[in-house]
């Protein structure tokens, strides 16, 4: 019999760096993406903030300070990633489908989203370290809507229609490193490249022959390295030899991050036959534009294998970051998170004993302030609940990750639109022994 090793550590590097290659590659699709949201709040400011959580943690209201768990990929504390073993290979992809309902006093409208949502990998360098890459959403942009105006007169010769567009989103490139320095405690850090841009575009357009209609354009495109830390100790809450009982305390860090700046504008003339004219054009660079600083405590309560429950704070300190931007306020920012999980019997045979079953809630308030009709500045709070499912896979190493959210954005003041959202969530979480020795005969 002839034993050789396929695997080794030396491969699995390579093919870790590989499929950085490819995330890279990936961000460009991620950033080509425009069914991704359609709130017109995603006018103002970095738009819609994305999740730094997988579909496993999504499921469990978005909590991950405190999360450390083997099968789930957390890059919103990178001290989790020692949670992985030593001897396996975990590759996460994440995809949405969801409906968008916005209403107005009576009038109400409702469209189905869909996209790629990230991609993550984690891969063990020893069996007190380990190191992850992937691909996170920022900040998406994505809304359109006009309203008509008369000037008065005949109405087919001074009646318009102005009309406002938006599309882009901005991604973190992440490479991130956790290690185990003492026995239950661990610590991880996350340096990413966050870059993209958004287009905001408005026209006035004239029902009559032969007008010409203003058309203004403004894509903003910004680029930065951005930097977050973290940490995870775990309390063993009765004797080694009856290791069942544990509670994880987590806690993250991000400091303020300033970005490259090029903002392009462009002032164009377009006929009724479709011919145009530029009138005016200008690009400025370097403006100011940061995210801020950002913290968080969470923590998780475990019965091994059978029920799991947590919560997370989040604070970031918006009021101190910078937009070029007069249309918007920002304000400081909470998040709460609390989320739940429950296995029936993870010896079973059936893949539904087997299954995780997974319950969350959330609340947070705007990080901006928007304009309203009365000429004065409101925010409005998000709240949403969550339920999903980990399936366990033919190799019951790797896990289907499916999630059901939904989504409120309750106004501070009336007038504003609000927003309902039901998403539908996957991610499949390859588990895969890269470093175990195979022996082929």
């Amino acid at each position: 019999m002839l034993k050789k090793i396929i695997t080794s550590r030396g491969s699995a590097c390579a093919r870790a760096l590989a499929l950085l290659l490819s995330l890279g590659m990936a961000g460009e699709a991620l950033q080509a993406q425009s069914n991704n949201d359609r709130s017109p709040y995603s006018r103002f400011g970095y738009g819609t903030l994305g999740q730094s959580t997988t579909a496993g943690a999504r499921a469990l209201g978005g909590l991950g300070i405190g999360l450390c768990d083997p099968m789930i990929t957390n890059p919103l504390n990178p001290a989790s990633y020692t949670a992985v073993d030593s001897m396996t290979f975990l590759m996460d992809l994440g995809v949405s489908l969801r409906t968008s309902i916005l209403s107005e006093g009576k009038e109400s409208d409702s469209k189905t989203l869909g996209n790629l949502e990230y991609v993550t990998m984690i891969f063990p360098m020893g069996k007190r370290m380990a190191l992850s890459a992937g691909m996170m959403p920022l900040g998406t942009t994505g809304y359109s809507f006009g309203n008509t105006t008369s000037l008065g007169g005949d109405r087919n010769e001074r009646e318009s229609l102005r009309t406002y567009q938006g599309t882009g989103n901005y991604n973190n490139l992440y490479l991130g490193l956790g290690a185990r320095p003492l026995k239950h405690f661990s610590v991880g850090v996350n340096g990413a490249i966050v870059f993209g841009h958004t287009t905001h575009t408005r026209q006035v357009t004239y029902f009559s022959s032969g007008a010409y209609n203003s058309v203004h354009s403004e894509e903003l495109a910004l680029r930065g390295l951005k930097l977050d830390a973290g940490a995870q100790y775990e309390f063993r809450l009765d004797s080694l030899d009856q290791y069942s009982h544990s509670l994880v305390v987590g806690a993250i860090f991000s400091p303020k991050v300033s970005f490259s700046s090029e903002r392009t504008r462009i002032h164009r003339l377009l006929s009724s036959s479709g011919s145009g004219e530029l009138m005016s054009s200008d690009t400025i660079k370097n403006r100011p534009y940061s995210l801020p600083l950002t913290m968080g405590l969470g923590l998780t309560y475990r019965i091994a294998n059978k029920l799991m429950v947590g919560s997370d704070v989040q604070y970031s300190r918006w009021s101190e970051a910078q937009f070029d931007d007069p249309k918007a306020q920002f304000q400081d920012q909470w998040r709460i998170a609390v989320g739940a999980e429950w296995t029936p019997n993870y010896r079973a045979r059936s893949p539904f004993q087997r299954a995780r079953y997974r319950f969350g809630l959330n609340a947070s308030n705007s990080y901006m302030q928007v304009p309203t009709s009365a000429g004065q500045f409101a925010g409005y709070y998000d709240l949403g609940a969550t339920a999903g499912i980990g399936l366990p896979l033919v190799d019951r190493r790797s896990m289907l990750n499916i999630s059901l959210d939904y989504k409120h954005l309750i106004p501070k003041v009336s007038g504003m639109i609000r927003e309902h959202y039901l998403g539908l969530n996957l991610g499949i979480s390859f588990n895969e022994g890269w470093f175990r020795k195979a022996r082929v005969d």
